[in-house]
């Protein structure tokens, strides 16, 4: 599984950076089958759903906190102050970690509606949490 991230620098701009998730054997719901795998668990605050209307834009800010995002509905745009940009469908992750600086925004795509599921984490996820890094160049 993938994961969008977005960070800040020390100049404050905002930059995308592409992960894979680290699975590993478990058994969280035992009995579970052979292939079942699971993320490192992640502390976590507060969930929330949140419903973006169509012709809605969120305008440059930061994250007010760390956030785990799932795109449940629709096609969200999102740009970091580098201006690169990551247009993110349903199923796809992101992590907002750039709690400084210009931040980035948010936009519909093709004038429609979506739906987010957010979590707010203690705590940015630990490096051990991610496979891999890919390069996003």
């Amino acid at each position: 599984m993938k994961i969008v991230r977005m960070d800040h620098d020390r100049n404050g701009d905002s930059h995308f950076s592409e992960h894979v998730w680290a699975l590993n054997e478990a058994d969280f719901t035992p009995p579970s089958p052979a292939g079942y795998a699971t993320t490192p668990q992640l502390a976590a605050n507060s969930v929330l759903m949140m419903h973006h209307p169509a012709g809605y834009v969120d305008d440059w800010h930061t994250a007010p906190c760390i956030v785990l995002g799932t795109v449940l509905r629709g096609q969200v745009r999102i740009q970091t102050s580098d201006l690169n940009t990551r247009v993110l469908q349903p199923g796809d992750q992101f992590l907002a970690c750039d709690l400084e600086g210009k931040g980035h925004r948010m936009f519909e795509v093709n004038d429609d509606p979506y739906d987010l599921a957010l979590i707010v984490l203690e705590s940015p996820p630990p490096a051990k949490a991610f496979a891999q890094r890919r390069n996003t160049s």
